[in-house]
């Protein structure tokens, strides 16, 4: 999403949601390290909840992104 927010940025039909893939993917790398230092490991404090702090991260960060942009493509599909 970073890589993409950089791309969209040049592009005026895309520069309004680049913030938002932006926000997106570094909100993505927070919650990898997070996962990575307080739940995976098997003594970590939030090992229990792998799988919801997972399934979060996509449900409320990376799909919600992705139907944005896929929204955002079938506009600018429609205009040509």
């Amino acid at each position: 999403m970073i890589v993409l927010s950089r791309r969209m940025r040049g592009d005026a039909r895309w520069s309004g949601l680049a913030s938002y893939a932006l926000a997106t993917g570094i909100a993505l790398i927070l919650v990898a390290v997070v996962t990575v230092t307080l739940v995976i490991p098997d003594d970590a404090p939030l090992h229990d909840w792998a799988g919801l702090v997972q399934r979060i991260a996509i449900v409320a960060l990376l799909f919600p992104c992705r139907v944005a942009l896929g929204m955002r493509l079938l506009g600018v599909a429609s205009e040509r």
